[in-house]
């Protein structure tokens, strides 16, 4: 049996206000066809499916003419939802999607035989555990320092597993067991794009030695890089990259084998390198000379980022800056993220003047996280701040 895992495809995603629908429409063609050549048998998505609680109709449209083109190629498809998917819009067509083999959990339930999936067939059990909100873990008790509040997080998420262990030892011990997980497990290696993800199990220090036995494989999603936590343990990572950060990061899908009950393999295949995404810093001059010798190799136009820095102040600097970004407007790549920043110009010791930095840049956490920098705050204070924070905000965009 051949199982694909996948993750974090984040349809919908602006980066720096610039669409990538062009990006997500290829590589979802892409990996329709893969999974035709392939013979996949079985396809995961382990969460963030979208970018935001409310995807547009251009998102919407992507996501269900790759369900569509994958009904009839005897693939069964199994969606969890992530924290920036909105259960509701994951959950609304779940019963018509169920009828044509693909199964969507988009939160968890309180009875955890609604998330372990049946494919009688094949002999295969999977636990389909979505990200798991705050108020799936435990509730808020008055007084509890933040060591024992991440205690209750870390047990509340071994114990949501162990429900599910519990029930197929119980019921369906002759099924081959796979998990399904959108979190951050403690060792992974984040990137920019995810600063402003609240990561329940970092929070609480949540490690690979905390998932229960039982499982063959845990197909992990959350995480934008792929990693190998341990055999059993991966994150797919996300499909293209996300931001600039992501830009030199390899990207895969992962392809099981399942052979007598048992992953006998684990290949990582890459997907198409569809744009490039370059980042040039430097004084004015250094970049300029780098953006004219730059051809980009990627048949979508590349997006670029420029980091420029001069040691003075200097007002024609910036008329100068202002005429590099006209002189590049039509060339074969897009500068959608220009910064420059003068070293002497100094409100605080800490802060730099900065020509370029708008409020699109920043996430919500940036701006409280920054606020949180001007009080004097011991660290557990500070920690239980920014998770409170954090929780009204995705209180917010659920809602919203």
């Amino acid at each position: 049996m051949k199982i694909l895992h996948t993750a974090d495809w984040h349809i919908g995603k602006l980066l720096h206000k610039y669409g990538l629908e062009e990006d997500h429409g290829r590589f979802l063609n892409w990996l329709s066809d893969l999974i035709e050549e392939q013979e996949i048998d079985l396809l995961l998505v382990s969460g963030d499916v979208f970018d935001t609680a409310s995807p547009s109709s251009a998102a919407l449209s992507l996501y269900y003419t790759f369900l569509r083109r994958i009904i009839g190629k005897k693939c069964r498809v199994v969606i969890t939802g992530g924290n920036h998917d909105s259960p509701g819009v994951l959950n609304a067509p779940g019963e018509i999607l169920k009828q044509l083999d693909i199964r969507v959990v988009g939160c968890a339930t309180e009875d955890c035989a609604d998330g372990l999936l049946l494919f009688e067939d094949t002999g295969v059990a999977i636990a389909a555990v979505p990200f798991l909100r705050d108020v799936d873990l435990r509730r808020s008790v008055s007084g509890q320092s933040y060591a024992d509040r991440a205690e209750t997080i870390r047990q509340g998420i071994r114990q949501h597993y162990e429900q599910f262990t519990e029930l197929h030892q119980r019921e369906h011990r002759d099924f081959t067991l796979l998990g399904m997980g959108h979190l951050y497990v403690s060792g992974a290696s984040v990137s920019e794009s995810e600063r402003e993800i609240h990561a329940i199990g970092g929070l609480a220090a949540f490690g690979c030695e905390h998932f229960p036995e039982g499982f063959q494989y845990m197909a992990l999603g959350h995480i934008h890089k792929p990693q190998k936590l341990s055999e059993t343990v991966r994150y797919s990572g996300s499909p293209i990259p996300l931001s600039f950060s992501e830009r030199n990061d390899p990207k895969f899908v992962l392809i099981l084998t399942l052979e007598a009950g048992k992953i006998s393999s684990v290949e990582t295949l890459p997907t198409p390198v569809l744009r490039e995404l370059r980042t040039f810093s430097g004084c004015l001059d250094e970049v300029w000379e780098l953006l004219e010798n730059y051809q980009p190799a990627t048949e979508l136009a590349a997006l670029v980022e420029l980091n420029v820095v001069e040691p003075h102040f200097d007002p024609q600097k910036s008329q100068h800056f202002d005429l590099m970004l006209r002189e590049f407007e039509k060339k074969d790549f897009k500068i959608i993220k220009p910064r420059l920043t003068f070293e002497n110009r100094q409100k605080e010791a800490s802060e730099l003047f900065t020509v370029g930095t708008e409020i699109e840049d920043l996430t919500p956490q940036d701006v409280f996280e920054r606020r949180l920098e001007s009080e004097t705050l011991d660290d557990d204070t500070r920690a239980l701040l920014l998770e409170a924070f954090t929780e009204l905000l995705e209180e917010v965009q659920q809602t919203h």
